[in-house]
């Protein structure tokens, strides 16, 4: 999608604005890849269900061993963290992607 100064809508292929005229139109973003859709859908789905499987293990263990709370507390911790990367995995996948897409645009300008 781009836009005029006006910020009215136009296509990607546009070289006029289709309202108003004008010639200035931003530049629009790199297309994303399907194989980079799939790539984060699949790792998502992955990297969820092994933490789903950790917290688990890791809760029936509380329960039943009292005398590892210690290493499980930081076990925990150490999981918890993983929750919080797991959560950012799509902004860091977003950037990735965009880095190879603005690499791939250079080589084929040059």
């Amino acid at each position: 999608m781009k836009f005029c100064p006006r910020l009215h809508p136009n296509s990607r292929i546009s070289q006029v604005c289709s309202q108003c005229g004008s010639r200035d139109l931003s530049t629009p973003q790199p297309k994303v890849s399907v194989w980079w859709k799939v790539l984060s859908f699949i790792l998502r789905i992955v990297v969820g269900a092994l933490l789903v499987l950790l917290s688990i293990t890791l809760l029936v263990n509380l329960v039943s061993m009292p005398q590892m709370q210690n290493a499980l507390l930081g076990l925990g911790i150490l999981l918890g963290l993983l929750w919080w990367m797991w959560s950012e995995i799509p902004d860091w996948l977003k950037k990735v992607a965009r880095r190879a897409l603005q690499r791939k645009e250079r080589k084929n300008h040059d």
